[in-house]
């Protein structure tokens, strides 16, 4: 059985740069006061669409609801390391998770046709959407933790990130260095949007609504098919 998380917001910055200081630095001296919560994580994932790709146009064309089909795992890249099932809800800023454990894939290595075979094969009969899903990229990136001084707010820097695509015509070795991107999210319960908002003016940088799937895919060509 699928587990959920509460809905919560989800405000998202990209920045253009490699200076991952001065955006920490900007966390901690916000209204927020925020303080680090966990140690460093390398995220990993792989996406999932249908032949249509039916998600990542929803994305580009910035339809208000749409969903992410993902396998999540920390610490190395290329082995599937417990790794969770992941369906990402998303209406506006608000965003809502399921998630179930794969344990039939732990240690699996994601490299090679037959066990990408063995990935969506195992997918799909096992959730039954109405579409077949592939695995068609993955997105490799370090991830900072912080929380705010009272313990309400949380947010995360995503910076190194790296992707390479699963297509089965391409070269799925190609690895593709995104160094230059610096995501940083603020995530926090709903009722408390207002709060959030009247102090966001003390990390004034611009949001975007991008997603690191769709910087990440719409560099790929099989996006544009």
């Amino acid at each position: 059985m699928m587990q959920n998380k509460l809905k919560r917001y989800e405000r998202k910055w990209v920045f253009n740069s490699t200076n991952v200081l001065f955006i920490i630095n900007a966390l901690l001296r916000s209204k927020f006061l925020f303080n680090f919560q966990y140690e460093k994580r390398k995220v990993n994932s792989i996406y999932f669409d249908d032949q249509n790709y039916s998600s990542i146009r929803e994305n580009l064309d910035g339809v208000s609801e749409k969903k992410k089909y993902r396998i999540r795992w920390y610490g190395v890249k290329n082995i599937l390391t417990d790794p969770n099932f992941e369906i990402k809800s998303k209406k506006g800023f608000e965003t809502k998770k399921t998630f179930l454990k794969i344990k039939e894939l732990n240690n699996l290595s994601i490299i090679g046709y037959d066990n990408l075979e063995k990935i969506k094969d195992l997918i799909n009969n096992k959730f039954k959407f109405r579409k077949i899903i592939l695995p068609l990229l993955t997105t490799h990136y370090d991830r900072e933790y912080f929380i705010s001084n009272n313990g309400l707010v949380r947010a995360t820097v995503d910076y190194n990130l790296q992707s390479k695509s699963l297509n089965y015509n391409k070269d799925a070795n190609i690895l593709k260095n995104y160094y230059s991107n610096i995501t940083l999210e603020i995530k926090y319960n709903t009722n408390l949007d207002k709060y959030v908002r009247d102090n966001l003016k003390s990390i004034s940088n611009r949001l975007s609504r991008n997603s690191k799937f769709v910087n990440s895919a719409v560099s790929e060509p099989f996006c544009y098919s």
